[in-house]
């Protein structure tokens, strides 16, 4: 039997982790990042136009948009307590990160190829399905595997190579077509799969303890005294990622209706790139001195107030290199924030179900997309036609601001952390 003070469950006794196997630990979040970068910002806007013609393209890509995520938020922490429970020779993480990054491989040259409107929401439910399959498993190797002391330096990787995907992703989905991008990212894809599984040393899992499923399922709703500072790092996840993708999904038209730039994929591009070498930068110094410092809540904090000041400046911009100069401040101040975001969750996990909670913290990120897409239709339905196109995204922006600052402050709730 796997006891409790085993490297592998969570506990005290991991050993610790070279830069190699830090390395090959967080290598899987930089094709994750590729792939979603490309697809959200440039890939899927053009297939849907190219599918369904211009006019129809908004609210297609809206609802599948709404639909994914809905998914998403279902398939983490359902995925996460199968995962907490699989028993196989490879360990518990292996098996559904090998299928659900197959299924991904499918789902992709579905999205590619098709003609068919049909076939393309298909093959997109498929790909937030099945990617999602592989995600679920794969975040809870960190808690299992990676020891307290070095929690701040595994999300650092984390968020640096979250970064550098994300700029991997933006050169391709601009420079290349739909089907160099897609075979490019399940190059990247099984590439970074084998060096985690071949590098990553996961125990077998034939001997795990087993658990009641119905018991583990009707606890997704987690509380008590245990899941207090988890639930409050979820509400400062929440907000401040709600900010990020507000900022995200509507940095195109803003650039549009408030600063007048008829044609802004390339200043799109070009703000991605400069925030997110910032980004990358940030997050591997501060998630390693996170480790040192011993104050992941200071840093949580700062972060999000410079990306709340950084995103209120957006507000009154009315010059493109002003944009630029915010876009590198904000950079920094979300790369600190993603270098020792992880690690603060995973430092208030109780220790039952690791993939599952961390399922459960994830849908913070997808309920944070949620509220973006709802925040842009009430703003196409109550705000626009009264305040008209450049006041309405100055006003949406400065919400964002609102969430960038309360989520910083809330962060002062969570209690039992460094």
């Amino acid at each position: 039997m796997i006891s409790e003070g085993s490297p592998y469950l969570g506990w005290p006794g991991r050993h610790r982790l070279g830069l190699w196997n830090q390395m090959a630990l967080g290598i899987y979040w930089l094709p994750n990042l590729t792939m979603w970068t490309g697809l959200l910002l440039i890939i899927l806007p053009e297939k849907v136009a190219s599918l369904v013609g211009n006019g129809a393209a908004t609210g297609l890509y809206s609802w599948t948009g709404v639909l994914g995520t809905l998914v998403a938020s279902i398939v983490l922490p359902v995925f996460g307590v199968l995962s907490d429970n699989v028993r196989a020779r490879m360990g518990r993480r292996r098996p559904l990160m090998i299928w659900g990054t197959i299924g991904t491989f499918a789902s992709l040259l579905v999205l590619a190829y098709t003609r068919s409107v049909l076939l393309f929401v298909i093959g997109l439910m498929g790909l937030q399905f099945l990617n999602n399959v592989a995600q679920a498993s794969y975040q809870g190797l960190i808690p299992d595997l990676v020891p307290p002391e070095q929690r701040g330096e595994a999300s650092g990787y984390m968020g640096m190579f979250n970064q550098a995907g994300t700029v991997i992703g933006g050169v391709l989905a601009a420079f290349t077509s739909i089907f160099a991008f897609v075979w490019t990212t399940v190059a990247m894809t099984a590439a970074a799969l084998l060096v985690t599984l071949g590098y990553v040393a996961e125990p077998p899992s034939l001997d795990l303890p087993r658990r009641n499923l119905r018991a583990q399922f009707a606890g997704f709703f987690v509380h008590g005294a245990a899941y207090r500072d988890f639930w409050w790092v979820f509400a400062t996840r929440f907000l401040v990622m709600a900010g990020l993708y507000v900022l995200q999904q509507y940095l195109f038209y803003y650039l549009r209706f408030v600063l007048g730039i008829l044609h802004p994929d390339t200043d799109v591009f070009l703000i991605l790139i400069i925030l997110s070498i910032a980004a990358a930068i940030a997050a591997f110094v501060l998630g390693r001195l996170s480790d040192i410092v011993r104050s992941r809540r200071l840093i949580v904090c700062l972060a999000g107030v410079l990306q709340g000041i950084c995103a209120l400046l957006f507000v009154f911009s009315h010059s493109l290199t002003l944009v630029f100069m915010a876009s590198a401040v904000f950079g920094l101040g979300y790369g600190a924030y993603q270098s020792v975001d992880w690690a603060l969750v995973v430092d208030t996990l109780p220790g039952a179900g690791a993939a599952r909670d961390m399922g459960i913290w994830s849908v913070s990120t997808t309920g944070a997309q949620l509220l973006a897409y709802g925040l842009g239709w009430l703003l196409a339905q109550l705000v626009i036609p009264s305040l008209g196109l450049a006041a309405s995204y100055r006003t949406l922006f400065a919400w964002t601001g609102i969430f960038f600052l309360v989520g910083s402050v809330l962060v002062w709730q969570v209690r039992k952390v460094r």
